[in-house]
C-alpha cells in the first residue's frame, strides 16, 4: 500500500513538469515561426510575393530589377493571337496598338514600395497579379478601333446569334425557349480582354475559353423568368366571350396569347396596337349604326329606310381599357362590348331597332307608335316644309332625349312646345298648337322647319311611351299619301258618272249608282272627285226627261172651234 501511494505522488509531481515541457516546446515553435514571418515579411518588403506576376510576367521571390529584365525579354518579339479553338481570327502586333515597355528597374521598383512585405502569408493563398500602366501600356484609341472593325466584320458572318431564355406560345399555353449561345461577339468584353491581355503580354487569347462572346443574361431556369411564364399562362389561360343575343363573339386563346409580352423587366405588357385592331375588327362587325334598317311598314310594304345614326356603336377606347382590364384579372369573362350607343337587339343589323319603335311616313304625312309590337298611337302629321327646303329627313334614328314645356329658337322663329322629342340635327317630334289641320298636302307648301308637327293630345301620348334612345324610322312610301289615297278612292265614282254617257229616260239606273257611290265617301274624298257636276247635270236632265215623257204620255183634248 505504501509502495503504491508513493508511486502516485511521484506521478502526480511529474504532470507540472510535462506541462512545462510541453509549453517550452510549443514557445520555441511560436518563436520560429515569428522568426520565419518577420524574416519573409522583411524579405518581401524587397522581393515581390509568391504566385506574383507583373504584367504577366511570373515574379515570384524576385527584386524589381529581375522582374524588369524578365519583361523586357518578354516584350520582345511580343504579339497577340486571338484564336478559336485551332482557328486564327486575329494578329495583333506592337504596331497595331502602339505597345509601349518601359521595364526599367526603377518602374517595377514603384509596385514593391507600394507592397507590405508582412501580408506575404495572404498570398500564399491567393495570387497577388500586377499590372502597371506605366511599365507596359498602349493606344486605347487604336485598340478600340481595330477591335470595333473585327467585331463589325465578324459578326456580319456569325452564324448563330446569341439570344436570352425567352418565352413562347405554343399549343395551348406559353413555354420557356432555351438560351442559345452564339459565335457573336461582344464588343464590349472582347476589348477587355485583349486590352488585359497585352498589357500582360498573354500570347494567345482563345474566344472559345475567355468568353468573349455575347453571353446570354437571362437563362432557362432564371426565377423572375419562370415567374412571368406563370403569369403569362394565367392570362392565356382566360377566355373572353361576348354575348350578343342568340349569337356569341369567343376569342381565342391564340388571340389573346397574341396580345402578350415581356419586357426588360420580366413585366407582362399589352401588345395595344394589335388590340385595338382588333376592337376595330369587332366594331367592323358587329357596329349597326349608319346602317339602312328594312321595315315592315304599317302600308303592307317591306320599306328601306336609309341610313341615320341608330344602332350599336363599340366605344373603341371604352372597349381597350376594359379588354386590358380583364386581362389584369386574368379571370375568364362573359359580357357585352362597350358601347358609346346602343340598340335594342342584337342580331339583323337591318332590324335592330327591335318591336317597339316610332313610325315616320313621309308620304303619308302619318304616324304609327309601336310598343312591343303592338300599335298604341296614330295620328296624322306636317313635315317639314318641301318648297322652302326645310325637310324632314329621312333615316333612321333615335330619340336623343325628351322635354317638357321646352322652347325651341331658329333663325325667324320662337315657339313653344309643351312636349319636346329631338332625334335628328335639330329635327324631333312635337305639339304643334298653333296649326288647325294635320295630314295631307300642307307640308309642301306650309310645312316646318323640319320638325314633326303632332296635334297636342297625339304629342303627350307619344311622348308618355317614348324615351332617351328610342328608335324613330323616318321614310318616303310613294303611293301612300292621302291625295293619291283620295284620288284612288274617288276615281271609281268618277268612272261611274262618265259611264251614265248622254241621259234618257233609261239612265235612271246608272245615275243611282253614281250618287250612291258619291254618297258613299267621305266629306275629304269626295273633293276629290272633279266631275261630280256631271252628275248633277244628268240628274237634271233625267228628271226633265222623265217629265218631258209623262207630259208626253197625256190625252189631248179636241180643239173646240165653234166655241162651246
Amino acid at each position: 500500500m505504501e509502495e503504491k501511494k508513493e508511486k502516485q505522488e511521484v506521478t502526480k509531481n511529474n504532470t507540472p513538469v510535462k506541462k512545462k515541457k510541453a509549453g517550452i516546446i510549443a514557445g520555441i515553435v511560436v518563436g520560429a515561426l515569428l522568426v520565419v514571418y518577420v524574416g519573409l515579411g522583411l524579405y518581401f518588403n524587397n522581393h515581390f510575393y509568391i504566385r506574383s506576376s507583373v504584367n504577366g510576367v511570373p515574379a515570384s521571390f524576385a527584386s524589381a530589377e529581375k522582374v524588369a529584365g524578365k519583361i523586357a525579354e518578354a516584350a520582345n518579339g511580343y504579339t497577340l493571337q486571338i484564336v478559336d479553338g485551332d482557328k486564327e481570327l486575329l494578329t495583333i502586333e506592337p504596331s497595331d496598338v502602339d505597345l509601349t515597355v518601359e521595364a526599367t528597374t526603377e518602374s517595377v521598383a514603384t509596385l514593391l514600395n507600394n507592397q507590405n512585405g508582412f501580408l506575404w502569408v495572404k498570398y500564399l493563398f491567393v495570387p497577388k497579379n500586377y499590372t502597371e500602366n506605366s511599365v507596359v501600356s498602349l493606344n486605347d484609341s487604336k485598340l478600340n478601333s481595330l477591335i470595333s472593325d473585327f467585331v463589325s466584320k465578324a459578326n456580319k458572318k456569325a452564324t448563330v446569334d446569341t439570344t436570352d431564355a425567352n418565352v413562347t406560345f405554343k399549343g395551348s399555353e406559353f413555354v420557356i425557349v432555351d438560351e442559345v449561345y452564339g459565335n457573336d461577339f461582344d464588343a464590349e468584353q472582347l476589348y477587355d480582354t485583349v486590352e488585359n491581355a497585352i498589357l500582360t503580354m498573354e500570347p494567345v487569347l482563345d474566344a472559345s475559353v475567355d468568353a468573349v462572346y455575347k453571353q446570354p443574361s437571362v437563362k432557362n431556369g432564371d426565377a423572375e423568368l419562370d415567374a412571368t411564364l406563370k403569369a403569362l399562362n394565367k392570362k392565356a389561360g382566360m377566355t373572353i366571350t361576348y354575348e350578343l343575343g342568340d349569337e356569341n363573339e369567343v376569342v381565342s386563346a391564340e388571340k389573346v396569347a397574341s396580345w402578350l409580352s415581356v419586357n426588360d423587366n420580366y413585366e407582362v405588357v399589352y401588345d395595344t396596337e394589335a388590340m385595338s385592331e382588333f376592337v376595330s375588327e369587332m366594331a367592323k362587325k358587329h357596329n349597326s349604326a349608319g346602317l339602312p334598317k328594312t321595315l315592315n311598314s304599317s302600308y303592307g310594304t317591306v320599306v328601306t329606310v336609309p341610313a341615320g345614326n341608330y344602332g350599336w356603336k363599340i366605344d373603341s377606347e371604352g372597349e381597350l381599357e376594359q379588354l386590358k382590364a380583364d386581362l389584369d384579372e386574368g379571370k375568364s369573362v362573359s359580357r357585352d362590348f362597350v358601347y358609346s350607343q346602343r340598340a335594342a337587339v342584337h342580331g339583323d343589323k337591318s332590324i335592330d331597332y327591335g318591336n317597339s319603335y316610332v313610325e315616320v311616313n313621309l308620304s303619308a304625312q302619318h304616324l304609327h307608335l309601336y310598343v312591343d309590337g303592338a300599335c298604341v298611337v296614330e295620328t296624322d302629321f306636317v313635315s317639314g316644309n318641301v318648297s322652302h327646303n326645310t325637310i324632314t329627313h329621312n333615316g333612321a334614328y333615335f330619340i336623343a332625349y325628351k322635354e317638357k314645356d321646352a322652347t325651341l329658337r331658329g333663325a325667324d322663329y320662337v315657339s313653344h312646345v309643351k312636349y319636346w322629342m329631338p332625334f335628328h340635327n335639330g329635327e324631333g317630334l312635337h305639339d304643334a298648337t298653333w296649326r288647325k289641320a294635320f295630314g295631307g298636302d300642307i307640308y309642301l307648301t306650309s310645312g316646318s322647319h323640319g320638325c314633326v308637327n303632332l296635334p297636342l293630345g297625339k304629342a303627350g301620348e307619344i311622348f308618355n311611351h317614348v324615351s332617351s334612345g328610342f328608335p324613330v324610322l323616318v321614310y318616303e312610301l310613294p303611293g301612300t299619301s292621302k291625295t293619291v289615297q283620295y284620288q284612288s278612292e274617288a276615281q271609281p265614282v268618277m268612272d261611274l258618272i262618265n259611264a251614265i254617257g248622254p241621259v234618257s229616260t233609261e239612265s235612271a239606273g246608272a245615275i243611282a249608282n253614281a250618287r250612291n257611290a258619291y254618297n258613299a265617301l267621305n266629306d275629304e274624298v269626295k273633293s276629290y272627285v272633279n266631275n261630280y257636276n256631271v252628275l248633277v247635270d244628268a240628274e237634271n236632265a233625267y228628271q226633265n226627261a222623265v217629265n218631258a215623257a209623262a207630259q208626253a204620255a197625256q190625252p189631248q183634248q179636241p180643239l173646240n172651234i165653234w166655241g162651246f
